[in-house]
């Protein structure tokens, strides 16, 4: 087998440069078009947080070969594949963004809906315990038959000389 690799004597001595063949020879290399492409149509799923979302694309990314664009395409791709659309639409409008700035906003803003659905719930509980249903005096009440006749409107349509 190594005498397959066509290595020099010198050459087989070096550890480094017959293991460099061996991995060469049986390691499968990766298929960067695809890799690069489950990156791509990475989103948010439903139910998944933000750093879940944000840890599957680093990972996604690490065999993509982005060299210096690694950072902006990450930062890229969590801009269009969070779930929230109306952050997305925010941070597209920013020009001097970041990953660290993209990273630190989305997490704030799964911080912030999850407090104010707290908010919600503990409200609506406290609510429903008060006041589980309406008091009836302050259901709307119909008005008496007098009433109804205090609030006839003249008919405009009545020519002028009748009565």
């Amino acid at each position: 087998m190594l005498s397959g690799f066509g290595l020099s004597e010198t050459e087989q001595d070096d550890f480094d440069i017959v293991l460099k063949k061996f991995n060469d020879h049986f390691v499968v290399k990766k298929n960067t078009i695809f890799e690069r492409a489950q990156f791509n149509k990475r989103v948010q799923l439903d139910g998944e947080s933000v750093n879940t979302f944000i840890t599957a694309l680093y990972t996604l990314s690490e065999h993509c070969g982005y060299g210096v664009l690694h950072d902006e395409l990450i930062r890229d791709r969590i801009v269009v594949g969070i779930r929230d659309k109306n952050l997305s639409e925010k941070l597209e409008l920013d020009s001097d963004l970041t990953l660290t700035k993209v990273i630190e906003r989305v997490r704030l803003s799964e911080v912030v809906k999850e407090q104010q659905e707290k908010l919600i719930e503990k409200d609506s509980a406290f609510v429903n315990a008060i006041s589980p249903n309406k008091p009836a005096k302050f259901l709307k009440q119909k008005p008496s038959s007098g009433a109804r006749k205090q609030n006839v409107k003249p008919d405009f349509h009545r020519k002028n000389n009748e009565n």
